[in-house]
């Protein structure tokens, strides 16, 4: 018989049973919901004409940009998805 203790495990078969367990499911996205605004309340000032409007985790984000290559820069900046996010224009 050997006089060296025997070493234990590190972790409980149930840690490993819990750590195992993955279901693969993924929690859903709320789809971006938008008011009907009239034009006047989505464009308030004549300066920036380009809107941008989309949901940042919990907060709901309004921006407003004096051309279209601001806008286009700031999708690219915020990794923004097609689909995620609304853009008007005042004409």
């Amino acid at each position: 018989m050997s006089t060296q203790p025997r070493k234990k495990s590190t972790t409980t078969p149930k840690a490993k049973a819990k750590t195992s367990k993955n279901t693969g499911k993924k929690k859903p996205t709320q789809k971006l919901k938008r008011k009907q605004l009239p034009t006047k309340e989505l464009h308030p000032f004549s300066e920036f004409p380009c809107r941008l409007e989309y949901q940042d985790g919990k907060d709901h984000r309004v921006c407003h940009f004096q051309c279209e290559e601001h806008r286009i820069k700031h999708i690219a900046r915020y990794k923004l998805r097609k689909g995620s996010y609304f853009t008007d224009t005042l004409t």
